[in-house]
């Protein structure tokens, strides 16, 4: 049987949770899949494990670092790659398709941020996801959304979807557990000159996330806490940075509040480990892993926005993200109440075990073979 064609161009350092969560699943469906899959991946990408039914296609060094050839590669040189290889299959696990792939398409959609919350999308992004989303959407044989907030704006904002549509969660890296080596804590404290009690944010860090108003909010909770810093862990493009540093110094934050920049994957359970709270303020999120990931590592979390708060139900303590006292609120409740942390922390552990990429990717193969089949999709919602 030729193979299955995924699409893994999007892959380009430094990772953000779509990068995450599509060089995952590939490493999922190496590890637990069964169908023949050709990976499309960008040279320099990172190491996905060997497996016999999984192979890779790298794509030259000019394509890997410029995101218009890359859309342009997608649009151009794999339709040509996939009839070439009369390909059953192409999984477009990143918002858009290739709208003239020759074969049955499966697409991903993360999230609709761009139609629903325009304002904090960047202009180019908004240009080219809203030209290229809705004709993937009816190209689409399937569409895998991660979550049912998700799913359910795909269908407000395109019912035909209706019927070609299924839910399926992303996994947690095997890596996220508790630190508990203490040299280790040590290492990662001192590689990014962290401060004895800190809150800690995990993500990019734009207006969607809500990174001045978790400033504002950690003003009033630092009022009575004199140890307490905050860490934003995360890259900023120079205009957000600017916007960062003006609000920490109208805040009179200036010595409490850091940012250290991207952070290595190795390292982020060691983080959220050191971390006294997780807080996630966002706006909007198609799914939201960070909060997971926090609880995976025994992190109690603060979070807001759409699927986030789904995700993470009663094991996390929600806020308004519109409100810096309702997001100072949330955190003062773990901070300082230990019983209810402790049983904020339980609840995280369990919560996140319900998120494997076996699941994933198991789940993800049954579309692949519903869609080759032509039977309806499974119920893996």
């Amino acid at each position: 049987m030729p193979s299955a064609f995924y699409n893994a161009m999007v892959l380009r350092e430094p990772y953000s949770g779509v990068e995450v969560t599509v060089h995952q699943l590939a490493c999922a469906l190496a590890e637990h899949g069964t169908l023949p899959l050709c990976a499309c991946v960008p040279e320099g990408h990172r190491p996905i494990p060997a497996a016999p039914h999984l192979s890779l296609r790298q794509s030259s060094a000019a394509v890997s670092r410029s995101r218009l050839l890359r859309i342009m590669w997608e649009q151009t040189v794999l339709p040509l790659l996939l009839r070439r290889d009369r390909a059953p299959l192409l999984h477009a696990p990143a918002y858009v398709a290739p709208l003239l792939a020759p074969c049955p398409v499966v697409l991903t959609i993360h999230d609709l941020h761009v139609m629903t919350h325009p304002q904090f999308c960047r202009k180019r992004n908004r240009l080219h996801y809203s030209l290229m989303i809705p004709p993937s959407v009816r190209k689409a044989a399937a569409i895998i959304a991660f979550s049912p907030y998700t799913r359910r704006t795909v269908l407000e904002r395109f019912p035909a979807a209706q019927g070609r549509i299924v839910v399926i969660p992303p996994g947690l890296s095997p890596t996220l557990v508790r630190c508990v080596n203490y040299s280790r804590l040590q290492a990662v404290r001192q590689r990014y000159t962290l401060p004895s009690s800190f809150l800690l944010f995990v993500g990019d860090l734009t207006s969607r996330k809500n990174i001045l108003g978790l400033i504002s909010a950690f003003a009033i909770v630092q009022g009575e806490r004199p140890d307490l810093h905050l860490v934003l862990a995360g890259a900023a493009d120079s205009a957000t940075a600017a916007a960062i540093d003006h609000v920490i110094r109208k805040n009179g934050v200036r010595h409490r509040v850091s940012r250290i920049g991207y952070v290595q994957a190795d390292d982020l359970p060691v983080l959220y480990s050191l971390a006294q709270a997780f807080v996630f303020p966002s706006h909007d999120e198609g799914f939201g892993l960070p909060p997971l990931e926090a609880m995976a590592c025994g992190c109690p979390v603060v979070c807001s926005g759409g699927a986030a708060v789904e995700n993470c139900g009663t094991a996390a303590v929600t806020c308004d993200p519109r409100d810096r006292a309702s997001i100072a609120s949330a955190v003062s409740l773990l901070l300082d109440h230990p019983d209810f942390r402790k049983e904020k922390v339980e609840a995280g552990y369990k919560k996140a075990s319900e998120f494997s990429w076996e699941k994933a990717a198991r789940a993800t193969e049954a579309v692949y073979r519903a869609v080759l089949d032509k039977t309806p999709l499974p119920d893996v919602s």
